[in-house]
């Protein structure tokens, strides 16, 4: 059994059915992880996870251990192969550390899932149920990006006007699904074409990531129903207007940081505004 975890790869009678080579399964696994819980959701905690499978006398045991969320071990681990990838199950015990007190308390913990991206789910105090999920190897290119912003925010319009400025933070925050949530919130532009503006706060979320540009992208304007707060105090103008269906966002790697660039329309607005962001990470996860 050992030998053919070791090396095995899983064959089809379909030709059509590419065989899928698994990761060794019987050495430590580094990955990254996203903990849900009553309070957060599908929040990506860095990528010092290790997950270690090891089998003795028949006996499968599966070791879990994070710098935050602690360490588990499932025993007598059921593992299955299937759908031509290895899946485990069990029941195990995770011990914390308080973070405030240092006072290690346990809990009970159950395992399942591909072996190198399993879900680990514990009942943890105030906290409810909390679902840990491994994923084995590098992080994903959205939790490189992962964090909050401070920069200047560009705005052009109708490609003429500006640029306008206005210094804000913008947080922008992985899923695991390996796309970006990010937030841009309300700023002021002052004295332009059409008085002050205030441009209210919105999240576009399932930013995507663009291997061919090398960027996360989303026309969120025909995929998403989102507004944003316009005010004009020259226009006399106050209302939650929708995104016209060409307002799209691009997300890319500076070299300083992170570059956001916005276009996008409201309402009945003529002009397409262009809002280039760069900024510096000044918090991470």
């Amino acid at each position: 059994m050992l030998v053919s975890l070791l090396s095995m790869t899983a064959c089809s009678d379909d030709d059509n059915e590419k065989p899928k080579l698994i990761i060794d399964p019987v050495e430590d696994l580094h990955g990254y992880i996203f903990v849900s819980s009553g309070f957060f959701t599908d929040s990506y905690y860095g990528d010092h996870a290790q997950l270690s499978i090891r089998e003795e006398n028949g006996q499968w045991t599966v070791l879990f251990q994070d710098p935050q969320w602690g360490k588990a071990t499932f025993e007598n681990v059921k593992i299955d192969m299937p759908h031509f990838s290895y899946v485990a199950s069990g029941t195990g015990t995770l011990v914390m550390k308080d973070l405030h007190s240092g006072t290690e308390s346990s809990y009970d913990a159950t395992i399942s899932g591909d072996v190198t991206n399993p879900t680990i789910t514990a009942q943890i105090g105030k906290m409810g149920t909390v679902t840990i999920q491994f994923f084995a190897g590098p992080a994903s290119e959205a939790c490189k990006l992962q964090g909050n912003y401070k920069g200047t925010n560009s705005v052009i319009v109708g490609g003429t006007y500006g640029p306008y400025t206005a210094d804000i933070t913008c947080k922008v925050t992985a899923t695991p699904d390996n796309t970006l949530n990010v937030e841009i919130p309300e700023y002021v532009l002052n004295d332009t074409q059409i008085g002050n503006l205030t441009l209210g706060k919105v999240t576009i979320k399932s930013v995507y990531y663009d291997s061919a540009n090398d960027r996360f992208f989303r026309p969120y304007g025909k995929l998403d129903k989102l507004t944003m707060h316009f005010n004009s105090d020259m226009m006399n103008s106050d209302t939650d207007a929708p995104f016209t269906e060409d307002s799209e966002i691009e997300v890319k790697i500076t070299e300083t940081g992170i570059k956001i660039i916005n276009t996008f329309r409201v309402g009945g607005m003529p002009f397409p505004i262009v809002a280039t962001f760069e900024g510096t990470l000044v918090s991470g996860n």
